[in-house]
């Protein structure tokens, strides 16, 4: 790294300039993850799917995928505990909505 002072090169771990003696203050990187786009909607469509399932369980299906992906890019963002809500959500509304449908389809077989 150099001295902003000076601009002469310094070692990287050095908290003052060699040459000049100021002070070398070094820039704090962030570390900011991105927000997880995906495990939100994925929660956030989960959710609705509970209302929304009859439908065909679409909804749900979505939800359930979106959250699948929100959990692959858990690593690189933050919130990922609506991902893990909305795959739990998904889930839930899935096996809910599929049953529903089952017993509708074998009333439906039944009365024919």
């Amino acid at each position: 790294m150099f001295c902003k002072n000076c601009g002469k090169e310094i070692d990287d771990k050095a908290s003052v300039c060699i040459h000049c003696g100021v002070a070398v203050t070094t820039a704090e990187v962030k570390d900011e993850k991105k927000v997880n786009a995906f495990g939100i909607a994925g929660f956030v469509v989960s959710l609705v799917s509970l209302y929304l399932g009859i439908y065909f369980c679409i909804a749900s299906v979505v939800g359930l995928v979106l959250s699948i992906v929100g959990m692959v890019q858990a690593k690189k963002c933050r919130l990922n505990g609506l991902a893990i809500a909305g795959l739990v959500l998904g889930i839930i509304s899935t096996v809910i909505w599929a049953l529903v449908w089952i017993i509708v389809g074998a009333a439906i077989i039944a009365v024919v």
